[in-house]
């Protein structure tokens, strides 16, 4: 009995050791090949700056839009509730792009759906992975809120910037003229608008901040708190550049019900109002 219980006792070491042995030529197989690596990139704290391109129908209908309101002479500036030094930021009528036809819907509703997809990405960005599945298929309601021109010419720029009362901002290219060439054009900055982020000055992994000069039809989306500015131009002949900028916030729709049914909640269970005092107060002195 001992002698058996010794054989199964060196056959189960044995087996160990087999085991082993063959785990670590599996190992050394796998290094021989190439083993792709898995990578899940997590960038909570990044700010996201989206770049779309204007499809043509878009583009025309927003030069449509801003010509008839930069015609229109009753048309209300904007621009003292603005940073620019820009004379002309009128604003747009939220109605004109509400009845404004294009492919697929209307003007405003065109926009407010790529808001609600940059909503849904930064949403997901945010999310630790292992939060993603409870995120990605909840549904946003989004808010435009003023929507202006910037009818930008020759000197005139903005300085470094935040917008507020927003959760998100954007700004959308509709007129680029020739510039005259800068008189230090290794910078190349005439005309370009700055994106600053919030990385230290001396950060070797991450941009602090982009420089970008517009063309015709980009529309980039960003959140309100991400620094920005507008270098001005020189042109030739006195010509405009143009862009539309509005601001937008977003709620879940959850969120959105459950603060419904909380007002009509408390509205329910508001006391009654009191009654107004008489204007004059009468006072018995009978005993």
């Amino acid at each position: 009995m001992e002698n058996l219980k010794s054989e199964i006792f060196r056959d189960s070491i044995m087996n160990r050791q087999q085991r082993r042995n063959q785990e670590r030529l599996d190992r050394k197989a796998g290094k021989a090949g190439v083993t792709p690596l898995e990578v899940v990139p997590i960038m909570p704290w990044a700010d996201v700056l989206w770049r779309v391109t204007l499809p043509p129908f878009m583009l025309d209908a927003l030069l449509d839009i801003t010509d008839q309101v930069l015609q229109d002479p009753d048309r209300k500036n904007w621009g003292e509730n603005l940073a620019g030094q820009i004379e002309d930021e009128p604003l747009i009528p939220h109605q004109l792009m509400m009845d404004y036809k294009v492919t697929g819907g209307t003007v405003f509703h065109w926009l407010m759906n790529v808001v609600g997809e940059y909503v849904k990405a930064c949403v997901i960005q945010q999310a630790a992975f292992y939060d993603v599945d409870k995120v990605k298929d909840l549904q946003w309601l989004t808010q435009m809120k003023s929507a202006w021109i910037v009818s930008q010419w020759e000197g005139e720029y903005n300085p470094i910037h935040v917008h507020t009362e927003c959760a998100m901002s954007t700004v959308l290219y509709l007129k680029i003229p020739e510039f005259l060439p800068s008189t230090k054009p290794e910078r190349n900055d005439d005309g370009c608008i700055m994106f600053i982020g919030g990385a230290g000055v001396n950060s070797r992994l991450t941009r602090n901040m982009i420089k970008v000069k517009p063309t015709v039809g980009e529309f980039f989306l960003f959140p309100a708190h991400l620094q920005h500015c507008v270098y001005p131009f020189k042109t030739e002949d006195d010509q405009e550049r143009r862009s539309i900028s509005f601001n937008a916030d977003f709620i879940s729709k959850d969120e959105y019900e459950k603060q419904q049914n909380m007002a009509k909640q408390q509205q329910q269970q508001a006391p009654a109002p009191i009654q107004q005092a008489p204007e004059k107060l009468t006072i018995n002195t009978e005993m």
